[in-house]
């Protein structure tokens, strides 16, 4: 099975404190990955390092063998914007999905009524949901979400994790953080803890 994402020996420091020491690891399709750790750890730099956002100030060497898609804690939509409209918007280099299929996902996701809404209409939790939608849309074989319960009912993660598990059944691959406990069934997922505090 090939490997879609490996992390070799990744070390990073913030200030004079080690976030994390000598983390490796690999994914390959239909694996998934959870980083786990208190606030403080250094879970969001390890998933830009990973994202290849940050490219300076650590030591080690991430491998990407296939396209991903990075969400992190900014939604990264467009408030003046309907949910459709946001949907349709070319970014990261993939082509933007058909109606139907979108309809499809937020069909998904319930959210399907407001497909003409403004997205600053939209509460958190909704617009959360339509940020999770547009990863949902595109062909990238590896997602690395940040935190992507945040704001979001027990509801809304079932539909969300019912949504990744068809990703990694499909053959795809995924590294998240969370805080919440996660249920992926039929799933191989992997645990990388990093220790420390701020």
């Amino acid at each position: 099975m090939s490997i879609l994402l490996e992390a070799l020996e990744l070390t990073a420091e913030r200030g004079q404190r080690k976030l994390f020491k000598n983390i490796s690891f690999s994914i390959s399709a239909g694996e998934a990955l959870h980083i786990m750790g208190a606030n403080g750890c250094g879970k969001t730099t390890l998933m830009r390092i990973l994202a290849g956002l940050i490219r300076y100030g650590f030591q080690g060497r991430v491998n990407r063998n296939s396209p991903m898609f990075f969400m992190g804690h900014q939604l990264a939509l467009k408030g003046h914007l309907t949910v459709l409209e946001n949907l349709k918007l070319d970014i990261s280099g993939w082509s933007a999905a058909s109606d139907e299929l979108i309809l499809e996902v937020l069909t998904q996701l319930n959210l399907e009524c407001f497909l003409h809404s403004f997205v600053n209409t939209l509460s958190i939790g909704q617009q959360r949901k339509v940020s999770l939608a547009r990863i949902f849309l595109t062909d990238h074989l590896v997602w690395l979400l940040d935190e992507p319960f945040t704001s979001l009912d027990k509801s809304s993660i079932s539909k969300v994790e019912v949504c990744i598990t068809n990703h990694l059944l499909r053959g795809g691959a995924l590294v998240i953080t969370s805080h919440q406990d996660i249920n992926l069934p039929n799933v191989d997922l992997k645990v990388v803890e990093l220790g420390g505090r701020e």
